[in-house]
């Protein structure tokens, strides 16, 4: 009877598995050999530009925002109001990039009145040693109308980092305070430096008599606090030649110059309701002082936030609102605390993970999905050298239209993979794009099928061999595994009493730290204690080599009682280190020096509490 319900079961299983094996094969889709859909990117017009008219053009209104990171990058942001006097439209208009700035220029974009983006392209006209940005309107700006533009660009390697001290850096910069216009401009003129608020700014230079500090580490050059001047020629002609460029020089101990060498990004959409993030991150250290922490962003709505590297897990503070950025939410890596620092000339890896609100970013009208996103979703203050996006879009039966042109698109097991690539990417940037994307209703069902296919499988195999093995249990239910009674307790008194001294010697060093303790009685301590340990490791060692080749149980407890003592060695180690470098001054703080501390001494307490619930349940043996 056994045997015929085996063998019956036996077809059931195949008739599953062939049914099984079906549907997957029947999966696999052949992709098309052009896929090709429509895109709405921006042609190069590249319409001659030159100066005709300039002198007709009149910058009424021009504040400047420069932000300057202690990474190394500045960001500069450039309001614009211009008023046509010419008797005719005029269509694009001119900024001005200094010839040894043109090198470190890595990235411009402007925009209109309406935050609309607006082209913008390097002429190749050279004026007055500069590089001149052609920026065109939407619409011709016709006579005695006024528009307003915004003109951003971000620079790297301006400034020079340098040690003055062991511990103290300082850094300087020298650039233009003034955006460099072919036109006059006159009335409000305005520049704001907004330097990084862990610095201290020992030096800046003035324009004429302009240049104050209005806020903590925000520095102000206001045309109307002039009485020298009262507006500015083309080129700045009505500036000395050495007051054109200025430098600021300021120390900063908390950031160095740095870097993101590449970012390997996968961005998971699935017509399930899925966003998924993956990054790959290797951040380099290209400064003169060792890095702690450093500082991410993600979109506000980011939900289980993931960081690890090959090790494990990494420290990572909570998610905070950003004060210049609403719309992202920033944490902070700690690598002091169960990492090394970062040091200059290094590179570290490391792993972002975390989800988005799929209502957020899609919209469904029946069968087609439309997803807007900006590609760069993990953001920070530094400059990234390459950046690579995989969009991985499950159960799409084909791509409908797309606002960007992906570098490259591929098919796989029913998937579509958009790929683009990003260089020379600036903190400021935003890289959005929108597609549309039909679904595939098949693909979107194959999975839960499979899944409940595979259920009923192993259902199935479990049935079969639980009845099996059924005779076997019952004949080993009453068998016992010999157990070594009097090898475990002894192995469990003489650990307890190794633990025991081991805590006699750190109260002891407590109390001789607090001048409790005579340091003459606190060194015989540590001499007894001392021996008497090493005589009780040798006494173990009989004992657990019994333990270990007892069976796969004993054996585990024993190995990872033998890792904790190394773990425990290690971190009372690293806690004599840190009182070390503290008492040389080699600490940036005491609350530093306290918060470090605290957490090797909670990371020891949590590892004598797990060695002695590996000793009880040893104990619990003897019962």
């Amino acid at each position: 009877m056994i045997k015929f319900m085996i063998r019956k079961n036996g077809k059931i299983i195949l008739l599953a598995g062939i049914f099984l094996f079906a549907i997957i094969f029947s999966s696999f889709q052949i992709p098309p050999e052009s896929p090709s859909f429509t895109s709405d990117e921006h042609v190069d017009i590249y319409t001659s530009t030159g100066l005709e008219g300039a002198e007709n053009i009149i910058m009424t209104d021009v504040l400047r925002n420069v932000n300057v990171s202690g990474s190394g990058v500045i960001n500069i942001g450039d309001r614009l109001t211009l008023l046509n006097r010419n008797s005719n439209p005029i269509t694009s208009i001119l900024v001005g990039i200094p010839l040894n700035l043109v090198d470190n220029l890595i990235f411009f974009r402007a925009r209109g009145e309406s935050k609309n983006m607006l082209f913008a392209e390097r002429s190749n006209l050279i004026m007055n040693d500069n590089e001149m940005i052609t920026i065109y309107f939407d619409n011709p700006l016709l006579p005695n109308q006024e528009i307003t533009v915004t003109f951003l660009h971000t620079y790297i390697n301006i400034p020079n980092y340098y040690l003055i001290s062991l511990d103290e850096q300082n850094i300087d910069f020298s650039m233009n305070p003034f955006p460099i216009l072919p036109y006059k401009t006159e009335k409000h003129v305005e520049t704001l430096f907004n330097m990084p608020a862990t610095s201290v700014v020992s030096d800046f230079e003035r324009v004429e008599d302009i240049g104050i500090k209005i806020l903590d580490n925000i520095y102000s050059y206001d045309l109307k606090l002039s009485i020298v001047l009262d507006n500015f020629d083309p080129f700045l002609g009505n500036i000395k030649e050495d007051e054109k460029e200025i430098t600021i020089t300021f120390q900063d101990n908390e950031v160095t110059q740095m870097q993101i060498e590449s970012v390997n990004r996968e961005i998971l959409i699935s017509a399930w309701g899925i966003i998924r993030i993956r990054e790959e991150i290797i951040i380099q250290n290209i400064g003169v002082l060792s890095i702690p922490i450093f500082a991410l962003n993600v979109p506000k709505s980011s939900k289980n936030v993931y960081v690890y590297d090959d090790i494990g897990d990494l420290e990572r503070s909570d998610l905070t609102d950003n004060e210049d950025n609403p719309e992202v939410k920033t944490f902070s890596i700690n690598l002091a605390s169960n990492r090394a620092l970062l040091i200059p000339g290094s590179k570290y890896r490391f792993t972002v993970e975390y989800k988005l609100p799929f209502e957020e970013y899609t919209s469904l009208n029946w069968l087609e999905e439309s997803v807007k996103i900006n590609l760069l979703t993990t953001t920070h203050e530094f400059y990234a050298i390459e950046e690579n996006t995989n969009i991985i879009i499950e159960g799409a039966n084909g791509i409908e239209y797309i606002s960007i042109t992906p570098d490259a698109v591929k098919h796989s097991r029913g998937s579509t993979i958009l790929t683009f690539i990003s260089k020379n990417v600036s903190p400021i940037e935003r890289y959005l794009i929108q597609f549309n994307f039909t679904v595939d209703l098949f693909n979107l069902l194959l999975r839960p099928i499979i899944i409940m296919l595979l259920i009923a499988l192993i259902m199935s195999i479990y049935v079969v061999i639980i009845k099996t093995r059924k005779t076997k249990e019952e004949k080993d239910e009453f068998k016992r595994e010999f157990i070594p009674i009097n090898e475990i307790r002894e192995f469990c008194s003489l650990y307890e009493e190794k633990n025991a001294l081991t805590l006699e010697i750190r109260r002891a060093e407590e109390e001789a730290k607090r001048k409790k303790m005579a340091k003459k009685t606190y060194s015989n301590i540590l001499t007894k204690n001392g021996t008497k340990i090493d005589q009780i490791k040798q006494e173990l060692l009989p004992f657990k080599k019994i333990l270990m080749e007892t069976n796969e149980t004993f054996e585990n407890i024993i190995k990872k009682l033998d890792v904790l003592d190394a773990e425990r060695v290690s971190v009372d180690d690293s806690l004599n280190l840190l009182e070390t470098r503290y008492k040389r001054g080699r600490l940036p703080s005491k609350a530093a020096y306290e918060k470090l501390s605290d957490d090797f001494v909670r990371r020891r307490n949590r590892i004598d509490r797990t060695i002695d619930k590996h000793i009880q349940q040893l104990r619990s043996y003897l019962l």
